[in-house]
């Protein structure tokens, strides 16, 4: 006698079950590591971004007083006549990035949004603190925030569909 070599019903319908059972949580896992993936290069460009950026204003002077009593904080930003916060090319200190509006700098490709922060800073017991808003002085000892020695700037990058947030600072000085 000859054994039927087909697939019962019973058979077929395990088939099913299994499938519909293991399809939706594959999706699922697939969905996630296309999500991990996509936020990954986004955080990758982003610190991209940020990196160029901070190249781009580290080569800016401390600022545009060649001596202390240096810009108050209240004078972050572009300060008039020649500088136009429009245009990052007419910026001659780093704190003229404050507030910018020209998209050569907040705008990176792929849809990126970037902002840049001056404060100055003090070092207190080897962590570095914001002086909030600070007149300068003349600088003496740099142990006091009217010495106004230290400018901690902050460049941030944000994706705009929310994939990648990274910020990168640096300390420059006034020597």
């Amino acid at each position: 006698m000859k054994q039927n070599k087909g697939i019962t019903i019973i058979e077929m319908i395990a088939v099913i079950v299994v499938l519909g059972l293991s399809i939706p949580i594959l999706l699922t896992v697939w969905a996630d590591v296309a999500w991990r993936s996509s936020r990954s290069e986004a955080i990758a460009d982003a610190t991209f971004y940020a990196e160029e950026l901070m190249e781009h204003v580290k080569l800016m002077k401390y600022d545009e007083h060649t001596a202390s009593p240096w810009t108050p904080t209240s004078g972050f930003g572009t300060d008039g006549g020649s500088e136009n916060s429009a245009n990052s090319a007419t910026f001659n200190d780093v704190d003229d990035f404050v507030g910018t509006t020209d998209t050569a700098v907040t705008n990176a490709p792929g849809g990126f949004r970037r902002s840049v922060t001056v404060e100055y800073v003090r070092l207190v017991n080897n962590e570095w603190q914001s002086c909030g808003s600070t007149t300068c002085g003349n600088a003496t000892t740099c142990l006091a925030c009217n010495d106004c020695c230290y400018k901690r700037i902050t460049v941030t990058v944000t994706h705009t569909a929310g994939l990648a947030t990274v910020s990168l600072s640096t300390i420059v000085s006034t020597h």
